[in-house]
């Protein structure tokens, strides 16, 4: 959608990608849920967040995010269920990064839920606190390296309300997981043991054996779970891909002892241990 083949967009090297968006408060706690993710697309003023300015917007479009700042623009990802919202930040515009790092993000770093506030939302950290409002109000100024249609609403179609549609439930015979902790999976032949740790922050890290990976996390209590995930190296390995596993994953279940993680079908997607 850019001009000039996203002409000036600035993507991050690997490493620091795996740091951008680390979340610093804990998962939320059980959501009753009930809201429709589809409502937070549009244009939205930010205020009432650490570092936003009266030339702050977010636009939300099916899983893309555009952040307007007084630097220019950053472009990332969000997903989000009836209560659980996580955002990342993966590039931007040469004005607004430096040294190949986006700038610091607090209020969107700590978002894990969203409640409505009259006609907009406020964005929530894990224990329930306001930490971004956003409101229909105004519009960024045009900008010479991001087509016009950036600066207006998205449309809703039947593609973004496919694109956002809720998750399959859990399987039966599955119960929650708390997913918090190591967990490992076996591989014969991988350099290093493949895993994944979901820390209290809300910050993730694995490898599938070779591959180094990173992101955020967020879990409803219900079996939902949302992740963001940033580039990784792409060496060869004999290896199982637990960082793919977990990027895509929209629900975990415990079977056996065993961790399950399911796709937005509620496809299974693979099997972890405590480790």
């Amino acid at each position: 959608p850019y001009r000039g083949g996203m002409r000036r967009l600035a993507l991050l090297a690997p490493a620091i990608l795996l740091l951008a968006g680390c979340a610093t408060s804990a998962p939320p706690p059980p959501a009753a849920g009930g809201a429709d993710p589809v409502d937070l697309v549009g244009l939205w003023r930010v205020s009432d967040a650490e570092g936003a300015d009266e030339r702050t917007w977010l636009r939300l479009d099916a899983g893309e995010l555009t952040l307007w700042q007084e630097c220019g623009y950053l472009s990332g990802a969000w997903v989000a269920t009836d209560a659980l919202f996580l955002g990342s930040i993966y590039g931007g515009n040469g004005d607004c990064i430096s040294g190949n790092r986006v700038p610091e993000l607090p209020w969107l770093e700590a978002a894990a839920g969203y409640t409505r506030t009259g006609d907009g939302w406020a964005l929530t950290d894990a224990g329930g606190a306001v930490v971004a409002t956003l409101s229909v109000d105004g519009a960024p100024a045009p900008h010479p390296d991001i087509i016009d249609d950036y600066t207006r609403p998205p449309v809703v179609t039947d593609a973004t309300r496919e694109a956002l549609a809720p998750a399959a439930p859990l399987p039966s015979g599955f119960e929650v997981a708390d997913v918090t902790g190591r967990w490992v999976a076996t591989a014969p032949g991988a350099p290093e043991q493949p895993f994944v740790e979901f820390a209290p922050d809300g910050s993730w890290t694995g490898s599938d054996g070779c591959n180094g990976g990173a992101g955020r996390w967020a879990s409803d209590g219900r079996g939902g779970l949302l992740t963001t995930s940033g580039v990784s190296t792409l060496i060869g390995c004999d290896g199982v891909q637990v960082p793919g596993m977990v990027a895509s994953a929209r629900s975990a279940g415990m079977q056996f002892g065993e961790l399950v993680l399911f796709d937005a079908a509620g496809q299974e997607l693979g099997r972890l241990q405590r480790g």
